[in-house]
Order: C-alpha cells, then sequence, then structure tokens
C-alpha cells in the first residue's frame, strides 16, 4: 500500500487508483463468465467517483463494456463483468472528484481471461 494511504486528498497529484485482486502474487486471471473488479482508491477517505472501462481484446469482435460512474465507498469501487470472449482483457479506472467534472486520474490493468 502505497504511502500515501493515511488522510485524504482533494487533490488529483496525489490520488492513486489500485486494484484489488484475490491473489496479487499471480498475474490477474478470469474465466469466461461474470468477475468482479475492485478499485481501491487512496489516500483513504478520498470522495469522489470511479467507472471502469473493459475494453476487448482487438482480435474479438466484443463491445467495450462500461460501469457506471459509482461513489467512492469506503475507499472502494467494485464492478461486476461478464467477460464473453477468452483473450487479454484491458481494464481502465476512471476517476472523477464529483458528478459532470473532468476525469483526472486513470489507471489500467490487463485481465487475462480463459475459457
Amino acid at each position: 500500500m502505497p504511502a500515501l494511504a493515511d488522510g485524504s486528498s482533494t487533490d488529483a497529484s496525489q490520488i492513486r487508483l489500485s486494484y484489488d485482486f484475490s491473489d496479487n502474487d499471480a498475474p490477474a486471471s478470469a474465466s469466461n463468465g461474470a468477475f468482479n473488479i475492485i478499485v481501491d482508491v487512496l489516500p483513504e477517505h478520498t470522495g469522489g467517483l470511479v467507472r471502469l472501462i473493459a475494453i476487448a481484446p482487438d482480435n474479438t469482435n466484443d463491445a467495450n463494456m462500461i460501469c457506471p460512474f459509482q461513489e467512492v465507498k469506503q475507499n472502494q469501487v467494485e464492478c461486476a463483468f461478464t467477460f464473453p470472449d477468452p483473450g487479454v482483457w484491458t481494464v481502465k479506472a476512471q476517476f472523477q472528484s464529483a458528478p459532470k467534472t473532468d476525469v483526472t486520474v486513470s489507471s489500467v490493468t490487463r485481465l487475462r481471461v480463459s475459457n
């Protein structure tokens, strides 16, 4: 956990988005079907909203999936995606400090989906 985990911030340069998977010692992976992704917003007690976007692998005809902006609660946002096809999906988290403001922080991870 970054040193900035304590306190709260309205300064976007201090805000970090971190993906929370059950096993942080192994590459992120899932099988076809529903999979919950949790994004931690640090420092703790930072208000705002986060949305997640799952970008389909290039070799599929799948549409990107969007989980709409959700209010940060207990420094987390959670979204369930149902991945229709295997491959490496790109998951992007976007933070905004208040509704209808610009996205000020983004974070990207890759998730391998198997059959």
